[in-house]
């Protein structure tokens, strides 16, 4: 059986915080490889105790790795990845599975795996659903063949509509990249590798993704399985590989991922760190030369409203306008949500260089360089267009700021606030510990740990560079 990995959509919780690892520092692992360190705040005693838990999934039901740091480690209960079949068995059984005829081709959607002749009895008696007869052209889009893992509350595996891929691929080659790391991003993938199988052999293409089904039908140069939430390579021929793919595109290399959206944004950004090191390690002139801000030319899609979070961890990059589309979601879908899908494309590619369809409303604004949704108009006062939600953003004299059009300005509490808004609610943000906004409470010098002694930390307190994100009322200016 081959595993199916649920990518979980972390929650995210007041009283817990992720730490950053010391480097080289000794980790314990569950079967998703290294854990993650974070810290757990007691509300009534505002004493913090740090834990380690698995990367990939925060529900203990899907993994229950847990291991406080001030208790000895029990390395009983850490165990190495544990799986059925190995890539180069799975790639065996797939060239048998082509060689029978369609009748007899069945996948099981419960376990994930491709059948042969005489395993579909057994399936069929555990109750296991079954999609029968597989065609030999379905092979080659495994993404329409699997039943995606997409609970709204618990699982993130959504998958790009064709507009999506097409505008995408149409991109990528326009900007001269040859080599696209898909990292959580099948579908791109596979339509790179349908392309090398036509006469248009415009790009290569390596997934790397958490779900090991699709190990069946790429062979170790075309897929590795790996956890981007700790950088870690479940086989030790990934890294190997991943490093070869790499070093053969060099500065024609670009990431494109696709992370669960309730993942920790702080993790993603250290594992897209260090595979932009691993690129960096091939580095030649057009590798050293190239402005992204320590990371490789990189395409990340989010949600707009996590813009702030992005840009905390990941300030080089910058969110376009563009209106991501996936087939299997119903909010992140243009067709059946008025102001469009949610999703946005970051990136820290020069925005002037993404040319969007003008035939889907979106148009070039001069004074910013950068294509705009046909709602988002640019506003002189604040000289950018301001729009992020998919609606019409207003100009407020009094906060000199853009902001939404169901804002208006309440000068009692001196900001634009919903109309049925409490006066004098503050909203809970900075340091829960002591109440100041000028840190977080990992860096709060009276934070203290599960002994009651006070911990040390630098006197300069660090400050996160707080990110502007422009809002808009009163006055419209759309300049064409």
């Amino acid at each position: 059986m081959v595993k199916v990995v649920k990518r979980t959509m972390a929650a995210k919780q007041l009283n817990m915080e992720l730490f950053p690892l010391k480097e080289n520092s000794q980790v314990p692992s569950c079967i998703h490889g290294p854990a993650l360190l974070f810290e757990r705040l007691d509300q009534s005693t505002k004493k913090a105790r740090k834990f380690y838990a698995c990367s990939a999934f925060r529900d203990r039901k899907e993994c229950p790795f847990f291991q406080w740091v001030d208790e000895k480690i029990d390395h009983s209960s850490q165990s190495s990845t544990n799986i059925s079949f190995s890539h180069r068995l799975l790639r065996k059984r797939y060239i048998e599975f082509k060689k029978q005829p369609r009748n007899n081709r069945h996948l099981c959607c419960t376990c994930g795996l491709l059948l042969l002749e005489d395993e579909v009895a057994k399936h069929q008696q555990e109750g296991h659903s079954l999609k029968q007869r597989i065609g030999l052209k379905e092979l080659k889009s495994p993404s329409f063949l699997f039943t995606p893992l997409d609970n709204n509350k618990t699982f993130a595996q959504y998958l790009f509509s064709k507009s999506t891929v097409d505008f995408l691929l149409k991109t990528l080659e326009y900007l001269e990249f040859t080599h696209i790391l898909c990292v959580g991003t099948p579908r791109i993938h596979e339509a790179i590798q349908n392309l090398k199988k036509s006469e248009h052999k415009i790009f290569s293409s390596m997934l790397l993704d958490l779900d090991e089904r699709y190990a069946q039908f790429y062979p170790p140069a075309l897929f590795t399985k790996y956890n981007m939430f700790n950088h870690h390579f479940f086989a030790p021929e990934g890294r190997e590989k991943v490093s070869e793919f790499l070093k053969e595109g060099k500065d024609h290399v670009i990431m494109v991922t696709d992370p669960p959206f309730g993942g920790m944004v702080e993790a993603l950004a250290s594992s897209f760190t260090k595979l932009s090191s691993m690129w960096k390690e091939q580095a030649d002139d057009g590798i050293k030369t190239h402005k992204g801000g320590g990371l490789l030319p990189t395409i990340l899609f989010f949600p707009y409203f996590m813009e702030k979070r992005i840009l905390e961890e990941l300030p080089s990059l910058a969110m376009l306008d563009y209106k991501v589309d996936y087939d299997n979601h119903n909010l992140f879908n243009g067709q059946n949500k008025k102001k469009g899908s949610p999703v946005r494309i970051f990136t820290n590619i020069s925005q002037v260089l993404f040319s969007l369809p003008l035939q889907d409303g979106y148009w070039f604004c001069e004074p910013c360089q950068r294509f705009s949704s046909h709602e988002n108009w640019h506003c002189k006062d604040c000289g950018a267009c301001t729009s992020k939600d998919g609606t019409k953003y207003v100009h407020c004299d009094a906060c000199l700021r853009c902001v939404k059009p169901s804002r208006v300005h309440c000068f009692k509490c001196g900001t634009c606030q919903l109309i049925d808004h409490e006066c004098g609610r503050k909203t809970a943000a900075g340091c829960h510990l002591c109440g100041e906004l000028d840190h977080k409470r990992r860096d709060c010098p009276h934070r203290t740990d599960n002994y009651g002694e006070e911990i040390l930390v630098n006197n300069r307190i660090r400050k996160r560079k707080k990110i502007f994100s422009p809002t808009i009322s009163g006055k419209r200016h759309r300049m064409k």
